[in-house]
């Protein structure tokens, strides 16, 4: 995610046990690291540790009853004569596909819910990636770290590496903190 504030929270139901765990820690933590905490705010912070977080500009909320047609009740009947509809069946039938279309005519294009949860299992497989690739790099050190001796340590520091080493260490821990909340 970038460093823009999430402004949802995508959350599958039904809840997990963990799931349900994790929102009353998140609670209790937020309540401490807050001092006096709102109800909203210790909510907030339980369903961002549960959820996906979804930013502003991704997915658009529509609200269908601004689109709305007005009625018109002296032309629903419209057109039935002209094509020889009588029976009152057919003719409500007729009456239904006609409404339909004209009121879907009315609406923007929306994202269905379906290209959204595909969106979000796009994000979860990215970030399940991205964790994957943080172990490999943590391993791949770690067995560096036990290979070499102390006395390498202490050449490498006296070499002018002790930077790089803290570089390496900062973005490892960076990483680490970017996927820790993140769903997989």
């Amino acid at each position: 995610m970038t460093d823009q504030k999430p402004t949802g929270v995508f959350v599958q139901f039904p809840l997990a046990e963990a799931q349900v765990s994790a929102c009353s820690d998140a609670r209790a933590k937020a309540g401490v690291e807050q001092g006096k905490p709102t109800t909203t705010s210790t909510f907030e912070a339980a369903l961002l540790a549960i959820g996906t977080p979804v930013q502003g500009g991704e997915l658009g909320v529509v609200d269908y009853f601004e689109y709305a047609p007005e009625y018109h009740d002296q032309g629903m009947g419209c057109g039935l004569e002209d094509r020889n509809i009588h029976d009152r069946y057919e003719a409500m039938s007729y009456g239904w596909d006609q409404a339909l279309e004209r009121a879907c005519s009315e609406f923007p294009e929306t994202v269905l819910q379906s290209d959204a949860l595909a969106k979000l299992a796009e994000k979860d497989a990215e970030i399940a990636r991205l964790r994957e690739a943080l172990e490999s790099l943590e391993n791949a050190n770690n067995n560096l770290c036990f290979m070499r001796s102390n006395d390498t340590y202490q050449s490498m520091m006296r070499d002018g590496c002790g930077d790089l080493l803290a570089k390496l260490d900062d973005a490892r821990r960076a990483a680490r903190e970017a996927l820790k909340d993140g769903a997989a």
